[in-house]
């Protein structure tokens, strides 16, 4: 399940970066964007329910330690949704994103680093941790 989960989430953000450049300020949108965005909000569920899964997994394992990095590392994720939605609602709105858009990277790669330090992360599992 850990790999269909970082399967899920690497194609979310690739499908995310594609929604957000092919939304122009000035000309609109492009006759892709739509079932490039549709294709982003199916992943965004299939991270989420392969994330659901993996958490429900972590809880019933006996590592009791890690689980304030894990509610957190949920918690960003989350967030990253949302903030990959936000950000490209602002930018069909013609409103400013580009803040938007650091924002959400930032808190990707935070994302990231959190997941690769949890017990079933790779770091954890390289140095045996």
């Amino acid at each position: 399940m850990l790999h269909i989960h970082i399967m899920t989430w690497a194609l979310a953000i690739i499908l995310f970066f594609a929604t957000y450049f092919n939304f122009s300020e000035k000309q609109g949108a492009t006759p892709y964007f739509k079932p490039i965005h549709m294709l982003l909000r199916l992943f965004m569920v299939l991270v989420l329910i392969s994330g659901f899964w993996l958490w429900i997994q972590a809880f019933t394992m006996d590592n009791a330690g890690s689980h304030i990095v894990l509610l957190l590392k949920m918690l960003c994720g989350v967030g990253v949704i949302a903030l990959m939605e936000v950000t490209i609602a602002k930018r069909k709105k013609g409103q400013p994103s580009n803040g938007m858009l650091w924002i959400t990277i930032v808190l990707i790669l935070i994302t990231m680093t959190l997941g690769t330090i949890l017990p079933r992360g790779p770091i954890t599992q390289m140095f045996g941790l």
